[in-house]
């Protein structure tokens, strides 16, 4: 009886059995761990405790602008003569205080999570690992919130802020409102630029380093 040969080389490395899961990724000791996640830990507390600070200064600024409003129709009710002035400098003022209140909403809930998230990075907890991937897609999508509210609700209001400025001065020129007008595109267009050249880097950073399999398999507590 023929008994069969293996012709493979003894040289040859054995094929994988690719109809498995790939196995886990193994824990790694705490001198095994990569510095990443601790690194991470402290910036993460250190940029959310930051911009939690500005978010609710901006969230509070927002409130007390709509408070100044709402005392101002109130005044100009008494003076029809100058109601409508008021409303045309007040409405877009709302406006713009409106959509930075926006922002600061996004910002204040994402720093809130990135705080707690900054906590697990520094003791290298799974869930941390996990949700610092989670953040750093949502913080890319709120920048780009972030850039549509300056592009479509701060430059407008401020288009007619500005007109409504050179139409109450008594010596304004008809030129002075288009040119007023056009600053609105640059605060807008300023605004933009500003939010993804503070919020957009930071974000990326987290998905590019915590997808890494040396971070992940140091996070497995």
């Amino acid at each position: 009886m023929n008994t069969p040969v293996d012709l493979r080389s003894p040289y040859q490395a054995p094929t994988a059995d690719l109809s498995q899961p790939p196995a886990p990724l193994p824990a790694l000791q705490p001198h095994e761990r990569s510095p990443a996640p601790k690194v991470f830990g402290v910036l993460s507390i250190v940029f959310a405790s930051l911009v939690l600070l500005f978010a609710a200064i901006g969230l509070l600024g927002s409130a007390a602008t709509r408070a100044v409003g709402a005392m101002g129709d109130a005044a100009a009710s008494a003076d029809p003569a100058k109601a409508a002035e008021v409303a045309a400098m007040v409405q877009p003022m709302a406006k713009v205080y409106g959509g930075i209140g926006y922002q600061s909403l996004i910002l204040f809930v994402m720093s809130a999570a990135l705080l707690a998230i900054g906590i697990g990075q520094l003791r290298y907890r799974a869930w941390a690992r996990r949700w610092s991937v989670y953040w750093g897609v949502a913080g890319l999508v709120c920048v780009g919130l972030m850039v549509a509210i300056s592009l479509l609700i701060i430059s407008p209001a401020y288009a007619e802020m500005f007109e409504a400025m050179a139409r109450v001065k008594a010596q304004g020129s008809a030129e002075a409102a288009p040119a007023m007008s056009g600053m609105s595109a640059v605060f807008g267009g300023t605004f933009a630029v500003i939010c993804v050249i503070l919020y957009a880097p930071y974000p990326g950073l987290m998905l590019l380093f915590f997808t890494r399999e040396r971070v992940r398999a140091s996070m497995k507590t």
